[in-house]
Protein backbone atom coordinates (compact mmCIF):
# COMPACT_ATOMS: atom_id res chain seq x y z
CA UNK A 1 0.00 0.00 0.00
CA UNK A 2 1.37 3.31 -1.11
CA UNK A 3 0.51 6.35 1.40
CA UNK A 4 1.28 10.16 1.52
CA UNK A 5 2.15 10.89 4.44
CA UNK A 6 2.17 14.29 6.23
CA UNK A 7 5.20 15.04 8.12
CA UNK A 8 7.57 12.67 6.25
CA UNK A 9 10.59 15.10 5.72
CA UNK A 10 13.52 14.00 7.05
CA UNK A 11 15.54 10.48 8.29
CA UNK A 12 14.24 10.72 11.54
CA UNK A 13 10.55 11.08 10.86
CA UNK A 14 10.75 7.80 8.51
CA UNK A 15 12.33 6.41 11.42
CA UNK A 16 9.61 6.89 13.65
CA UNK A 17 7.07 6.64 11.24
CA UNK A 18 8.81 2.92 10.39
CA UNK A 19 8.46 1.82 14.29
CA UNK A 20 4.67 2.81 13.93
CA UNK A 21 4.18 0.42 11.30
CA UNK A 22 6.69 -2.42 13.00
CA UNK A 23 5.02 -2.02 16.35
CA UNK A 24 2.04 -3.59 14.49
CA UNK A 25 3.60 -5.79 12.54
CA UNK A 26 7.16 -6.06 12.94
CA UNK A 27 7.91 -8.05 9.13
CA UNK A 28 6.36 -5.23 7.36
CA UNK A 29 9.03 -3.60 4.64
CA UNK A 30 8.94 -0.20 4.06
CA UNK A 31 10.08 2.35 2.17
CA UNK A 32 9.94 5.77 2.21
CA UNK A 33 10.14 8.53 -0.12
CA UNK A 34 10.99 11.98 2.12
CA UNK A 35 11.15 14.18 -0.81
CA UNK A 36 7.85 13.32 -2.21
CA UNK A 37 6.20 12.39 1.64
CA UNK A 38 5.28 8.90 0.21
CA UNK A 39 5.16 5.60 2.07
CA UNK A 40 5.65 2.39 0.67
CA UNK A 41 4.13 -0.76 2.98
CA UNK A 42 4.08 -4.15 2.82
CA UNK A 43 2.35 -5.99 5.29
CA UNK A 44 -0.19 -8.27 5.97
CA UNK A 45 -2.48 -5.17 7.84
CA UNK A 46 -5.67 -3.57 6.64
CA UNK A 47 -4.92 -0.03 5.19
CA UNK A 48 -7.17 1.31 7.98
CA UNK A 49 -5.20 0.02 10.64
CA UNK A 50 -1.41 1.57 8.92
CA UNK A 51 -2.91 4.71 8.40
CA UNK A 52 -4.71 4.58 12.45
CA UNK A 53 -1.00 3.98 13.50
CA UNK A 54 0.50 6.86 11.61
CA UNK A 55 -2.45 9.34 12.82
CA UNK A 56 -1.74 7.64 16.07
CA UNK A 57 2.48 8.71 16.11
CA UNK A 58 1.42 11.97 14.49
CA UNK A 59 1.54 11.38 11.17
CA UNK A 60 -1.61 11.36 9.14
CA UNK A 61 -1.48 9.58 6.02
CA UNK A 62 -4.20 9.42 2.71
CA UNK A 63 -3.78 6.15 0.52
CA UNK A 64 -2.09 7.63 -2.37
CA UNK A 65 -3.49 7.32 -5.85
CA UNK A 66 -1.77 4.23 -7.74
CA UNK A 67 0.46 5.61 -10.92
CA UNK A 68 -1.42 5.47 -14.61
CA UNK A 69 0.56 1.74 -15.61
CA UNK A 70 -1.46 0.87 -11.76
CA UNK A 71 1.63 0.37 -9.69
CA UNK A 72 1.96 1.69 -6.18
CA UNK A 73 5.82 2.56 -6.93
CA UNK A 74 6.83 5.05 -3.77
CA UNK A 75 8.43 7.27 -6.56
CA UNK A 76 11.83 6.17 -5.12
CA UNK A 77 13.88 5.07 -7.66
CA UNK A 78 13.78 7.43 -10.46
Amino acid sequence: MLFDVLGLVDETTARSIAFAVHALDPQAKITANIGRGRLLVESSLKENDISDALRAAGYPATLAPEHAEGTTCCGSCG
